[in-house]
């Protein structure tokens, strides 16, 4: 069975998906063939290097991604498509989507008409699986875990077996929509190692501190224990109701294979851990991390959620080679942060987290969102100063994006799609609407928020000024971000 996986990416938005790359080492392990069209690395004709649409304050390495693909040729992304399908003639073609990139896939299919069988999978397919199953270019849909369905898919295709009654897969029949049910949650122990083979090399290009190491993201555990009205994964929770925890971990023991096995097979030192909050372990399991992972001499990153810090945990993480921890501030406001997120913190017990991982002498960042229901651009600088006042260096900031079914989107009402029925994408989420500043505000402050946050306040008269999007605020923005990595 040839089965060729489908990652759509913006160009050069790196890191390679855990899920794609854990079914194609499960795939393989049953004999399967597998192939991958990855749009990450295809130029576009519309590129220009070094374009960014926000601040970007970093510290400079010996070379950038930008540089690894300065003689990359432009590519047609459906020509290429195209040509990849006649070479590899896959008998399935397995696609995963998010909300936001949803239509564009769509779109590339529709143009394509893939001649095999297509299943599609991913948060949105499971959000919104009546909506996705009507397009014609969609065979099947795979609701939540994907893992045992792909495999009992492929195994039955390959033997010729009725397909109909797989756990967790959607699938067409004659007009009508067959609704399996969901099967139980994966045993993440029985997983395999992830396979980083069938994805270019530049996936691991990992800047951090001014040099250039090899890695990418890897989890230990699935799901969140948090219930916040921005996030899907209270809906995911709802809909999987019955199917077993829906917060698990790994072993250490299997944790340490995963990171010792990719260490070996491609010179991996440094990883993103993209579990939702890592320092909700036990201290046991985290000194059989430590025990296991230190002498594999790697660095990691991780985030983390405020109520589990300590200084015991934290100096666990530090010892088996952490570096840098990301705490989700959302707002500086803590009654927003309560009112409105659910998130029912308080800004001393946050700075308290934050200053236990300072003093341990790893490297901080924090989550921010702007664009909050009934939010004032004082609201935004109450983020900013707080963050200031943490001393945070990095900050990552989003405009709030209601996804499907999250109580914020049921709360307000939020409509996905423009008025040409296009999903509304992530960067235009200033769109919606939420906040008490326009749209046009809302995205100036995103774009200048770190540059308010790492430079003194004497130059802040001049970040109001590259807020706009006229030439001359460009020119303000590009200036002061050269200024502003002199302070990292």
């Amino acid at each position: 069975m040839k089965v060729l996986f489908f990652h759509y990416s913006d160009y050069l938005e790196i890191g390679i998906p855990g899920g794609i790359a854990v079914l194609s080492a499960l795939l393989k392990g049953h004999g399967h063939q597998v192939g991958l069209f990855d749009t990450t690395f295809l130029k576009p004709a519309a590129y220009r290097r070094s374009q960014n649409a926000g601040s970007a304050i970093f510290k400079e390495t010996p070379y950038t991604l930008e540089d690894l693909v300065e003689d990359d040729p432009i590519v047609d992304l459906k020509e290429a498509f195209l040509k990849t399908l006649k070479e590899f003639q896959p008998d399935l073609l397995a696609v995963s989507a998010m909300t936001t990139n949803l239509d564009e896939i769509l779109d590339v299919l529709r143009q394509v008409h893939p001649e095999c069988l297509v299943v599609i999978g991913g948060v949105h397919a499971t959000l919104e699986p009546e909506e996705i199953l009507c397009e014609k270019v969609i065979d099947v849909l795979c609701v939540g875990e994907g893992e045992g369905a792909l495999v009992d898919l492929c195994n039955a295709l390959e033997a010729d077996k009725d397909t109909k009654e797989i756990p967790n897969l959607w699938l067409k029949n004659n007009g009508q929509v067959i609704k399996n049910p969901l099967r139980h949650f994966q045993d993440l122990d029985s997983l395999p190692a992830p396979d980083w083979l069938i994805f270019d090399k530049r996936h691991l290009f990992r800047p951090f501190e001014g040099k250039v190491y090899k890695g990418s993201f890897i989890t230990n555990s699935r799901g969140c224990p948090e219930r916040c009205t921005y996030c899907v994964n209270k809906v995911i929770r709802k809909i999987h109701s019955g199917c077993g925890s829906y917060f698990r971990r790994q072993s250490p023991q299997k944790t340490i294979h995963n990171l010792k096995t990719l260490k070996e097979q491609h010179g991996a030192t440094w990883f993103k851990l993209a579990d939702d909050t890592f320092l909700l372990h036990k201290v046991s399991e985290l000194e059989a991390l430590r025990d296991g992972v230190k002498d594999l001499a790697i660095n990691f990153g991780c985030s983390v959620q405020p109520l589990t810090i300590n200084a015991e945990k934290v100096g666990l993480a530090k010892e088996m080679g952490c570096v840098a921890m990301t705490v989700g501030i959302e707002s500086g406001n803590q009654e927003i942060r309560r009112k409105i997120l659910n998130r029912s913190i308080s800004n001393q017990k946050l700075e308290r987290g934050i200053r236990t991982i300072v003093d341990a002498g790893i490297r901080i960042s924090t989550f921010n969102m702007i664009g909050l229901p009934g939010e004032t651009r004082e609201n935004v600088f109450e983020t900013i100063k707080f963050n200031k006042k943490l001393g945070i260096k990095a900050a990552n900031v989003y405009i709030i994006y209601p996804f499907p079914g999250t109580e914020i989107a049921r709360i307000h009402g939020t409509n996905f799609r423009d008025a040409n029925g296009k999903m509304i994408p992530m960067n235009e989420a200033a769109v919606f609407n939420l906040s008490r500043m326009s749209p046009v505000e809302l995205e100036g402050l995103r774009k200048t928020f770190n540059l308010y946050l790492v430079l003194p306040e004497a130059y802040w008269g001049q970040v109001k000024e590259a807020e706009g999007r006229d030439e001359r605020s460009q020119q303000i923005l590009h200036e002061l971000e050269s200024l502003a990595n002199t302070y990292v």
